[in-house]
């Protein structure tokens, strides 16, 4: 009897350990590496356990990139961990990093959007379209100096303000002169305002209709500014914005802030009021400025799918948004009067967060879906020289608000211990999500979402207007 039961015993713990055995080569699989191009896999290829967290790991060699997982598994993951379940064929592919140009001092392949950029010098008689190696595949040179902005268009004409021979009166960032050149480089329009009065300058704004849309200095005389209980001691330069039909050459539309203005120092005088209740309108001696530039507009842009301007105020370190809709006879009526304004509410006496310390380039996002119709905005940081880009919500019904004025949401921004500029530089949003940063003094930056630099382009000690993101389809133009 006990011989039977040890017998048994000894059947059953070969039977056991058999199907543990069993058990065992089913948890175990195949996995295969390889590489495509210059690199290695930190994993060698075997039998592997069952796992849920099986992590492999590609590693570039000197001058090459981990580009992505194929066979198997598709993914541009790395490490890449998945659930090892089954044999699996991996093969880690690298690419060889581009020639890139002297100007290039960062460059991440991965996640760099890939348009090429417009790159506008400050003042310069030149300008060029590069790819993200620094390449430049088109270069404008012109007879006289940008004063200073210039947009490449679809058609690859390009129309900018340009420096005229001689003016009556300039500050910086003047005009004067609007000309635009075919793609072969021919002049085929202009358009001057350079008189003793007024003077065009910084920036313009295309219309959907062709017209368009262009900053202007005033000259007010000093006798209708105190007259005006402004308290000054030379004539005044008011900004005004005028609307150009190209085809005509006639100004069919203009708005002055000079009939938008309020002041608080003399109850006998005209546009005696109260001016932080009195918001939608202008203090004039806010910024008592010696030379009369006392506002130094440098940016405006045209919001389409509601009608509106937006307009940057260095000196008053502002947004004054104004409604294009009114017409013409109506702009110098409580009509035209500001719609919204927001950046720094000391400008209306106002308490509250301040947040713009000048600032340059006003855009609506136009490029990346997610979060297209934000407003960007870099602000110089003149205060503490720390320039900052900043992604706002304007709020939606600042329109029907006429009792208050709601600061936007700061959505998202961005700065760096490097990144200042007292003047000039802008900020636009690219399709793939980054922003693209021209910090006027040095040259571009991209950085993601997360604030992760992936290129930078070092212009050498130049100074940079803007730049400008433009389509594979108008890059092909130049090729």
């Amino acid at each position: 009897m006990k011989i039977f039961s040890s017998l048994f015993f000894l059947i059953f713990l070969f039977g056991c350990s058999k199907k543990e055995s069993d058990d065992l080569k089913e948890m175990l699989y195949n996995v295969e590496f390889s590489v495509s191009g210059n690199g290695t896999i930190d994993k060698e290829g075997g039998l592997y356990n069952l796992s849920n967290l099986f992590t492999v790991t590609a590693i570039a060699e000197e001058g090459h990139y981990f580009d992505r997982w194929e066979g198997d598994i598709n993914s541009e993951d790395n490490p890449l961990t998945f659930n090892l379940n089954k044999d699996v064929n991996l093969i880690a592919v690298f690419n060889a990093y581009p020639l890139l140009s002297s100007e290039i001092t960062k460059y991440v392949p991965k996640e760099i959007d890939e348009n090429s950029i417009f790159i506008i010098e400050n003042g310069a008689t030149t300008s060029y379209l590069i790819d993200k190696t620094g390449n430049r595949i088109k270069t404008w040179n012109f007879d006289s100096k940008l004063g200073n902005d210039l947009e490449l268009l679809s058609d690859g004409s390009v129309l900018g303000i340009f420096k005229p021979d001689q003016t009556f009166f300039n500050f910086g960032g003047f005009g004067g002169v609007l000309k635009k050149y075919n793609i072969s480089g021919d002049l085929v329009w202009e358009y001057s305002i350079n008189s003793e009065n007024e003077l065009m300058h910084h920036d313009f704004a295309i219309l959907p209709n062709g017209n368009i849309l262009a900053l202007v200095w005033e000259r007010i005389l000093l006798q209708d500014a105190l007259d005006n209980a402004i308290k000054r001691e030379s004539d005044l330069f008011s900004e005004k914005i005028v609307e150009i039909n190209p085809a005509t050459n006639q100004i069919v539309w203009q708005w002055r802030s000079w009939e938008h203005k309020v002041q608080d120092q003399d109850i006998n005088s005209p546009n005696y009021g109260n001016v932080l209740l009195e918001f939608n309108k202008i203090d004039f001696n806010y910024n008592p400025k010696e030379d009369g530039d006392i506002m130094h507009a440098n940016g405006i842009y045209y919001d389409y799918k509601n009608d509106l301007i937006y307009l940057s105020v260095n000196f008053y370190s502002e947004v004054w948004v104004i409604d294009h809709s009114v017409s013409n006879e109506n702009t110098s009526t409580s009509l035209g009067d500001l719609k919204y304004r927001f950046g720094n509410p000391s400008a209306y006496k106002a308490e509250g967060n301040r947040l713009f310390y000048n600032n340059h380039h006003p855009n609506l996002v136009e490029l990346d879906p997610l979060t297209e119709g934000n407003f960007l905005i870099f602000m110089n940081g003149s205060q503490d020289e720390q320039s900052i880009v900043y992604e706002l919500k304007i709020p939606e019904n600042f329109l029907d608000n006429t009792d208050s004025l709601i600061s936007p949401n700061v959505l998202w921004s961005y700065t760096g211990p490097d990144l200042f500029h007292g003047k000039i530089s802008g900020a636009v949003r690219l399709s793939n999500g980054n922003t693209l940063i021209c910090e006027g003094d040095f040259g571009y930056w991209e950085v993601t979402k997360s604030g992760k630099l992936v290129w930078l382009f070092d212009g050498g000690g130049e100074t940079f207007w803007r730049g400008y993101s433009i389509s594979k389809e108008v890059t092909e133009l130049f090729r």
